[in-house]
Order: structure tokens, then sequence, then C-alpha cells
């Protein structure tokens, strides 16, 4: 059996916390709210991924907000979409952090 090569270079944590994120882009997930929500699987300093319901494409930049108790601040963290998986109930979404 062929084992995928990991091509991380941080360990990641697991991470089960709301994630709220805003597109930069003019268009909206949903158009009667500017954040937008998921469920987080994991974080490592470089990126993280989460869960979410709102479609999203490779290299969109968007706002996110790490829960404060992982990050020690409630500043959004820059982020582009690396890639995205559908999953039965929507999409997982891996990032990678740009500032």
């Amino acid at each position: 059996m062929n084992v995928p090569k990991e091509k991380r270079s941080n360990p990641r944590t697991a991470l089960h916390q709301l994630v709220q994120f805003e597109r930069t882009a003019a268009e909206l997930c949903t158009a009667d709210t500017e954040l937008t929500q998921g469920v987080g699987r994991d974080i490592s300093p470089a990126g993280a991924s989460f869960l979410t319901s709102c479609p999203l494409q490779q290299g969109e930049i968007l706002r996110v907000r790490i829960p404060a108790e992982l990050e020690h601040h409630d500043a959004p963290v820059i982020s582009e979409v690396k890639w995205t998986q559908p999953t039965r109930h929507g999409f997982r979404v891996g990032l990678q952090f740009l500032a």
C-alpha cells in the first residue's frame, strides 16, 4: 500500500474549536454576515485546517480568527487557502498563514 509522503514541515496540534473567517474578496459565502464559521481540525505555526459549509477556492485570501487561548491574541491572521476537499457536510480547508 502506498502511503502519501507528509509534506508539512511543522507538526500539527489538534484544534477542536470554532474558527471564524472573513473572505477578503467582495463575494461572501452568505450575504447577511461578514464573518463565516468553521470548526478547527488542526493547527501549526505555519497553517491550519478546518471544516466549513462555505465553498472556498484554492488561492483565496482569508482573515482568520484563531481562538485566543491558543494564540494569546485576538488579531485576525491573514491566510491563503492551499487546498479544499469536499466532505459529507461541506468542505475541509487547508490554510497557510501569511502574516
